[in-house]
């Protein structure tokens, strides 16, 4: 970002995380600019990468993705390159994070899919990759999911 955030940004940032959906209008009003001022603002975050997209909030078991699941994931770079493994899991479509760790682990993934049998059967093409081993905890209840609430720069 070649520029810090102000209170104005935080606030339309804060805004559009609540609801993707507002018009220029409202944000405007909401922060007491004008319409073209808001505009250039939300271009300018777009353009430097503050904003990356714009995002429906959809209920993962309306959509077959009621079972969550945290996968530790090691394996040996020296058998399988971090580009493959990369675009393995960006080929499973139940993977929705995957962060590269410092500790034991390489990788921890973020998971959802339908069922424990489906939780199964993705484990099984993960492991079928050399040197692939996973340590799985399953998500009984999502007590709260949250983005990050953008705060003006000090």
């Amino acid at each position: 970002m070649s520029r810090k955030l102000d209170e104005i940004d935080a606030t339309l940032l804060r805004m559009l995380s609540s609801n993707g959906r507002q018009t220029v209008r409202a944000l405007a009003q909401e922060v007491s600019l004008s319409e073209p001022s808001v505009r250039d603002r939300l271009l300018r975050l777009e353009r430097e990468g503050v904003i990356t997209g714009y995002h429906a909030t959809i209920d993962p078991s309306a959509v077959g993705g009621g079972t969550a699941a945290f996968v530790a994931l090691r394996f040996q770079p020296s058998e399988i390159s971090k580009k493959t493994m990369n675009e393995a899991l960006l080929a499973e479509p139940c993977v929705l994070e995957a962060h590269e760790v410092a500790g034991e682990d390489c990788y921890l993934l973020k998971l959802r899919v339908e069922s424990t049998q489906a939780l199964a059967d993705a484990l099984d093409r993960l492991r079928k990759m050399p040197t692939v081993d996973t340590r799985t905890t399953i998500v009984l209840r999502t007590i709260f999911e949250r983005s990050l609430d953008p705060a003006p720069d000090a």
